[in-house]
């Protein structure tokens, strides 16, 4: 049987100098997954009642609780966050379970440099300690102990830790961050960062050295070594370090442990959230949060989905050889995007109102439940209320639109994107019900987001095409349309 934090290493895969990233720790169980059985699931927090992971709402009264590789048993929920990427190991009875162990360990943890907004304002990339960081407007939870720290407020030189998804490039997805300072100071601020050691100088013992990602990471004469194999560090090994920041790309490490990134035994149960990677149209080969993928014999919902490279799924199944042989594979798609006021909200849906219409949206197990504006920490549905303005992110199946995440947020502009069920040339555009018109004042962009004209535009759309519309007014007559796919 694998270890316990072995299975949270296999979902928190980082692929930033082309290998893992990951925890250590000891444990033991199986998985829990998509309406399985198992005992660890490892994914993403979407809600809280205890805690929804993947589907699955576990009691963590009496589990015992590890954040950041210090102990919070006792204390568990008050030390987690909506986002944070978690391994919990437990019992599972249909969507409900009993936790007997949940791990975070955060990806990295570091100042903030190289801030860059997108040019459609939705998201920005930036940089901590070498690792490339992407945060989303509407699906990244922001938090603070202060408040006040958000998408609008992310700045150079914050301190900032980090969890999320690495995508094939080695780029973090990130799902939660926090804001652990508003500055960093030299010689003071703590540091965290996980991957391959190289550039071994001595012994790589104390008083020796490394880089990681290209910090330049000094072992101080005290340091933590004892979970390494000679209490020292080797060329190759998949480490993480703790310390203090001593330069912009250099650090004072106190302890450095290895990250374990086996997956354990055959038989095996998993259940995996992550970004699909090396997928190159075969079904049998491919991987998703670092771990390898068979799903040729896997069921797919949607019906019909169609897996590529980047694309966020759950995947569950069991373990061959380290291969997870997936029983089935759901996606967690962002591909609809609506911003807008909602018009009503039940206890399992929300309706959004724009352009000259409404569009129902399902909420599940799986849907994140944020709060931008800070007005309750870990909300439900029941804290929103028609003319809150949402940000919704989601997918198309056969029951209509299924929201992967929603988000409360101050008004702003609306938008609507998702495929296209018709158009009249020159004049509007209709996506999942929903007309909105286009005139002389309208903005037009192709998938490579050069500005084109109307009739070059219409004259390439077909149904079915993937297209965002923004209404700033709103009036139902759009500002700008652009072909996303």
């Amino acid at each position: 049987m694998k270890s316990f934090k072995q299975v949270a290493c296999s979902a928190l895969l980082a692929v930033t100098t082309g290998l893992a990233a990951c925890g250590g720790g000891s444990g033991g169980g199986q998985l829990a997954g998509i309406g399985g059985t198992g005992k660890i699931a490892s994914g993403s927090i979407t809600k809280f009642g205890s805690i929804f992971v993947n589907g699955v709402e576990y009691d963590i009264s009496n589990a015992a609780c590890s954040v950041n590789d210090s102990d919070a048993t006792g204390n568990c929920q008050a030390n987690l966050s909506l986002g944070m990427v978690v391994t919990v190991e437990g019992t599972v009875s249909g969507t409900s379970g009993s936790a007997q162990r949940v791990v975070f360990d955060a990806n990295v943890e570091g100042p903030v440099s190289g801030v860059a907004t997108d040019p459609d304002g939705l998201s920005k990339s930036f940089s901590v300690l070498g690792v490339g960081v992407r945060v989303d407007k509407a699906t990244t939870v922001f938090e603070s102990d202060a408040g006040g720290f958000g998408f609008a407020t992310l700045a150079d030189n914050n301190v900032v830790e980090v969890s999320g998804f690495f995508d094939a490039g080695g780029t973090l997805q990130a799902t939660f961050i926090e804001l652990k300072a508003s500055a960093a100071s030299f010689g003071t601020t703590a540091v965290e960062l996980k991957g391959s050691a190289t550039g071994v100088t001595g012994n790589g013992g104390p008083g020796d050295g490394f880089t990681l990602n290209g910090v330049t990471v000094t072992l101080l004469p005290g340091v933590d070594l004892s979970d390494l194999p000679g209490n020292r560090v080797n060329n190759g090994d998949i480490v993480e370090a703790r310390g203090i920041l001593t330069g912009a790309a250099s650090m004072d490490a106190s302890r450095v442990q290895p990250e374990d990134t086996s997956l354990g035994s055959d038989g095996d149960e998993l259940s995996v959230e992550g970004l699909v990677s090396n997928f190159s149209g075969d079904l049998s080969d491919f991987r998703v949060a670092g771990q390898a993928v068979n799903a040729s014999g896997a069921s797919l919902t949607p019906t019909g989905l169609q897996l590529s490279n980047g694309l966020k799924v759950e995947v569950g199944g069991t373990l061959s050889g380290n291969i997870l042989v997936a029983d089935e594979i759901e996606t967690r798609s962002d591909e609809i995007k609506i911003d807008a006021p909602l018009s009503s909200v039940t206890a399992n849906s929300v309706t959004v109102l724009l352009g000259d219409g409404t569009i129902t949206v399902n909420v599940n197990n799986q849907t994140k439940i944020s709060d931008a504006t800070n007005a309750v920490k870990n909300p439900g549905l029941s804290d929103f209320s028609s003319g809150q303005f949402v940000q919704i992110r989601g997918f198309k199946d056969a029951t209509g639109v299924v929201a992967t995440e929603i988000q409360r947020d101050v008004p702003d502009n609306v938008i609507l994107q998702g495929p296209v069920d018709g158009f009249a040339s020159g004049t509007s555009v209709t996506i999942l019900g929903v007309t909105f018109f286009t005139d002389a004042g309208t903005q037009f962009e192709d998938r490579n987001e050069n500005s084109i004209g109307s009739g070059a535009f219409y004259g390439a759309l077909s149904a079915g095409d993937r297209v965002k519309v923004r209404d700033d007014q709103p009036d139902g007559t759009a500002d700008e349309v652009d072909r996303e796919s």
